[in-house]
């Protein structure tokens, strides 16, 4: 699946482009500019989640300290009630 995508140059730099660049291969010229400079967030998270798992790992006395304070002041028992929360935004 592809998107189409408009985009403001400055009127040299579209020219510069125009002139290099072959009208049948500016869509790909661009999409890997993009792929080669744009930070994969995906990856990014999946890197940080692996450093975050290797840190409790590391150090489970601090994993079960904030496991113990989870539910600091909530009640266990409480439900989810949506006629109340209904309720609550009428007002």
């Amino acid at each position: 699946m592809t998107t189409q995508v408009l985009i403001r140059l400055p009127t040299e730099l579209a020219r510069r482009f125009r002139n290099a660049i072959p009208a049948r291969q500016r869509s790909e010229f661009i999409r890997k500019l993009l792929e080669q400079n744009l930070p994969n967030v995906d990856e990014h998270m999946y890197e940080l989640a692996l450093k975050a798992e290797a840190f409790d790992r590391a150090n489970p006395e601090e994993s079960n300290e904030l496991e113990s304070t989870r539910m600091d002041g909530l009640d266990p028992n409480e439900t989810f009630d949506t006629a109340k929360l209904l309720a609550l935004c009428q007002k």
